[in-house]
């Protein structure tokens, strides 16, 4: 969506697709924030990396904390390697370790209903704060336009710093409602959503880093775009709305 759209327009355009929608997208957030509480330490359970496609650059501030500082050599999450099956989140040390991969999206996500729709977003999330925390994107981009040229290349950008031996700290997201989906073209779907996040810290291997919080709660509020393809739902685009 190439600008965000006034109020006044989307209610004299828009068609809305029900309230059992937004009971659904309800049942949504329920379960995205559970899985970000399963994968996240209390710090980083609703947070979500800043990168061109959700920008919080305008609401974020780069405020490190000094207890947060890096080492200069990576090495594990709390001090030590996890045993496993037992999740540890990245911190100072190294990377977080043994993260849960999200489950196989949901019977049904490719249907072209709102119930696809809820189970694609579902699923795009819950992989995706898999990939911030791993860097492995292979299941996120199943789910992403090849279109959305910023997510891509944010996709890029996070796997390189992995492969070179940097990591993420907290970076995980998640999204509530706001309102249920609607569509001007009967092929694709807005959904509008607040996200939750607190901060991100993009760690090098050398030890340098740069981090962005959430301090000040606002320009949090995104339109999701999806479209179907006649296959399945994919994202196209996230665009903050200005307050």
């Amino acid at each position: 969506m190439e600008k965000f759209l006034k109020d006044s327009v989307v209610l004299n355009r828009r068609t809305l697709l029900g309230s059992g929608a937004l009971v659904g997208l309800g049942a949504l957030l329920a379960a995205c924030g559970q899985q970000a509480s399963n994968e996240a330490s209390a710090s980083s359970t609703a947070s979500a990396a800043p990168s061109e496609s959700v920008s919080v650059s305008a609401a974020a501030s780069e405020s490190p904390s000094a207890s947060a500082t890096p080492s200069t050599v990576r090495g594990y999450s709390g001090g030590s390697k996890a045993p496993d099956g037992e999740y540890r989140p990245a911190d100072s040390k190294g990377p977080a370790q043994n993260v849960p991969k999200p489950p196989a999206p949901e019977e049904g996500y490719r249907e072209k209903s709102i119930s696809g729709l809820e189970k694609t977003i579902r699923a795009w999330i819950l992989n995706e704060n898999y990939s911030i925390q791993t860097g492995d994107y292979t299941e996120t981009l199943k789910f992403v336009s090849p279109s959305f040229k910023e997510e891509i290349d944010f996709s890029k950008k996070i796997s390189s710093l992995y492969q070179k031996g940097g990591w993420v700290i907290a970076g995980t997201h998640n999204f509530v409602a706001n309102g249920a989906p609607w569509s001007e073209d009967g092929e694709t779907y807005i959904w509008r959503a607040y996200r939750q996040w607190t901060y991100a810290m993009y760690v090098e291997p050398d030890g340098s880093w740069e981090s962005f919080e959430n301090g000040d709660d606002v320009n949090n509020m995104w339109d999701i775009k999806l479209r179907h393809t006649g296959d399945s739902w994919l994202v196209e685009s996230t665009t903050a709305v200005e307050n």
